[in-house]
């Protein structure tokens, strides 16, 4: 693929920014998704915007006016929300399609990571994803919605002078994850050469929809096991334990996995119990609404741009530059390997986070770039880190002192510790309760063994 030529201009703030939205954003964040909505309630000259667009897609009708640029921006920003209403379809036909299966063909196909519902309760986000991405439409569907939506997105570029009446734009489906499909947004001249460099079209699945799918999923759950007969459910289940891979079901757990399965038959066998375990699965993937979304991605997205400062191009994230919390549409980067290196890691324990989905998903790195925010979470304990920048900044400093030899850094982290501590204690260092709550956190990074050497001891800090 051929990229051409295009400088990567410093704008000085020449594009719009909307300090209300995405200032807030990017200060904390939040693991409540109530308070995320409200806030593009109460930011209304916004309209849900957060973020920039792409300074390369913003040079194409850059001009000197303010007023004029301001323009183009908006209609730039109605031409991806009125794609993503073509987009947002998909979701909805997923639910139709759900209703319409046979329950017998899904769940007999999951029972082994059924089982794994009772074994394994963290892994119920990832196993119930993974059903419901049975309801998703054949390729060539989801491509014609992506026609649908290119076409809307090309004209509005036209009459806006975007790009020329000869070039054309090309989304493509990509990938669909827990609460976001993706799409490739390419602007091609009439020689089919990228204009600019690919972006992603993020389409995110409203929470109700996607709850929609989850009800629809739990009603064939609830169909199959309701409907089997004891004396054909026990032989189904040895027999599909007994040809399952030593990878889904361990050979030393498969008694394991019988008895989860004979549990789980009998739990829906019972009105309270069935009620306990349907509540469980909707009350989980609820909690992971708190990470995932477009209100939890634009917060997460400002914050680590904020906290680990431009530019994120070099860096081994890729940028989401735009996201509308109103519409449930953004648009970030695409990464492959005509971007520039990589010289740039983000430490997201620096910032006390980590990244929930990128370890059990390797899919969410590609060309060496993590491509998706959702599920990035605080560590356990860390939230108020995430916070407090003052805080973040001395748990930093602290964890960065390393050396070759182990007791040599834990000798010199508890010199550091001690310093800041007496410093902390005595008022006689500004921020101080920041401090404090930093070297409460700070602590994890000394090993135990070497707690008896800090200054808190007797103060049981």
């Amino acid at each position: 693929m051929q990229i051409n030529n295009f400088k990567d201009i410093n704008y000085n703030n020449k594009s719009t920014s909307f300090q209300g939205l995405t200032s807030i954003m990017s200060k904390r964040i939040s693991s409540n998704p109530d308070y995320l909505d409200k806030l593009s309630q109460v930011y209304t000259r916004e309209n849900g915007s957060v973020g920039n667009l792409p300074k390369d897609f913003f040079e194409l009708f850059k001009s000197k006016s303010k007023e004029a640029n301001a323009k183009k921006i908006a209609s730039v920003k109605e031409a991806l929300n009125e794609a993503n209403e073509i987009l947002a379809g998909i979701e909805e036909l997923k639910i139709e399609i759900g209703r319409n299966m046979k329950p017998n063909s899904l769940i007999n196909a999951f029972l082994p990571k059924i089982a794994k519902l009772n074994i394994q309760p963290e892994r119920i986000p990832r196993i119930i994803t993974e059903m419901r991405k049975r309801f998703t439409p054949d390729k060539s569907v989801l491509n014609s919605y992506a026609e649908k939506a290119g076409a809307v997105l090309q004209k509005r570029f036209v009459e806006n002078g975007i790009i020329k009446g000869t070039d054309r734009v090309e989304l493509s489906y990509i990938d669909q994850g827990k609460y976001k499909n993706t799409f490739k947004l390419r602007l091609l001249n009439e020689e089919d050469r990228d204009i600019i460099h690919p972006k992603v079209l993020l389409s995110f699945k409203s929470p109700k929809s996607a709850m929609g799918q989850i009800n629809v999923l739990l009603g064939l759950m609830k169909n199959y096991f309701q409907s089997i007969k004891p004396k054909e459910y026990l032989p189904l289940v040895t027999n599909v334990l007994d040809h399952a891979s030593a990878k889904v079901v361990p050979p030393s757990e498969k008694e394991l996995y019988k008895k989860s399965l004979l549990e789980i038959y009998s739990k829906m066998k019972m009105k309270n119990e069935e009620d306990k375990f349907m509540a469980l699965i909707k009350e989980t993937m609820f909690d992971e609404i708190k990470y995932n979304g477009v209100g939890p991605e634009s917060n997460i997205t400002q914050f680590i741009k904020r906290a680990a400062g431009h530019p994120m191009r070099a860096s081994d994230y890729i940028d989401i530059y735009y996201l509308n919390t109103l519409n449930n549409v953004g648009l970030s980067e695409f990464s492959d390997t005509a971007m520039p290196p990589i010289t740039k890691k983000i430490n997201l324990h620096k910032y006390g986070l980590f990244h929930d989905d990128l370890i059990t998903n390797k899919n969410n790195e590609v060309a060496g770039r993590v491509i998706d925010y959702g599920g990035i979470k605080p560590l356990f304990g860390m939230q108020e880190l995430s916070e407090n920048k003052v805080a973040r900044r001395y748990y930093h400093k602290i964890s960065q002192i390393s050396f070759k030899d182990d007791r040599d850094t834990q000798i010199e982290r508890v010199k550091y510790w001690n310093k800041l501590y007496c410093a902390a204690v005595k008022a006689s260092i500004p921020n101080h309760n920041d401090i404090l709550l930093a070297l409460r956190k700070a602590k994890n990074l000394i090993s135990p063994e070497y707690w008896h050497l800090l200054a808190d001891v007797k103060a049981g800090l």
